[in-house]
């Protein structure tokens, strides 16, 4: 199955099929340019599916493996938010400031630090 079909299952609220798609596909083309991009997808499927364990080892993949992806903010983002769903606020936050230090003046930065002051305010430490 190809990537962009795996996409539009997810776009379509799909998750279950999305998330084979996406596994599929990186066992079929592991080492394909678009790698980085799926993995992050499969990480997306699986923590709007709420399988945050499995979202959080697809999030460190994009980040490990693939350390000049485009799309490493946004896993860094999505990283800070599902430890924050498995309720690691300590690890949350440390990942969301790094994000807001490494990505200053973007949106993931405005979503992390969006996140921050939530957490702050709602006294998650």
């Amino acid at each position: 199955m190809r990537r962009r079909t795996a996409f539009n299952l997810l776009k379509e609220g799909r998750y279950a099929q999305s998330i084979s798609a996406f596994e599929k596909f990186m066992k079929t083309y592991p080492n394909s340019s678009y790698a980085d991009n799926a993995q992050y997808w499969l990480g997306e499927a699986n923590y709007v599916s709420r399988k945050y364990r499995s979202a959080l080892r697809e999030f460190k993949r994009v980040i490990e493996g693939h350390p000049d992806s485009p799309k490493i903010g946004d896993a860094m983002l999505k990283l800070g938010f599902t430890y924050y769903e498995l309720k690691q606020y300590g690890k949350s936050r440390k990942m969301l400031e790094k994000v807001v230090r490494q990505f200053p003046k973007s949106t993931v930065s405005r979503l992390a630090q969006t996140r921050l002051n939530r957490m702050k305010t709602a006294g998650k430490k």
